[in-house]
């Protein structure tokens, strides 16, 4: 969505900026929505710089977006997305360490634990 805003060539109904930006920052949220994250305790538990910083991208995002969409700015729209691909880029080498580390990542959890499990 974003490159065919930056060279012109949008969808029909996504001319706009604010258009785009909406659709950009519903996919994210979507996607963050839907990742494999672990529980809030284990979250505190975890990676504090991890946390810190993933943290501080995506408030970054979040001022972008509001900027992208009160304003119809262009540079908040790239600064969205700026922050998106650098918080993928994170998110892919820290679990490509823990992976490499042989540190248990966090299953994908589908319904409540069997009981006696923890």
């Amino acid at each position: 969505m974003y490159l065919l805003w930056a060279i012109g060539s949008t969808l029909p109904g996504m001319s706009s900026t604010r258009d785009t930006g909406v659709v950009i920052l519903a996919l994210g949220f979507a996607a963050s929505a839907s990742a494999v994250v672990p529980t809030f305790g284990e979250l505190l538990h975890g990676n504090r710089t991890y946390l810190v910083v993933t943290s501080l991208i995506g408030l970054a995002a979040v001022a972008a977006g509001v900027q992208t969409l009160i304003t119809a700015s262009g540079a908040g729209l790239t600064a969205v997305m700026a922050a998106m691909a650098v918080l993928w880029l994170t998110a892919t080498i820290h679990h490509s360490l823990l992976a490499k580390a042989g540190l248990p990542q966090q299953p994908a959890r589908h319904g409540p634990r069997p009981v006696g499990t923890h």
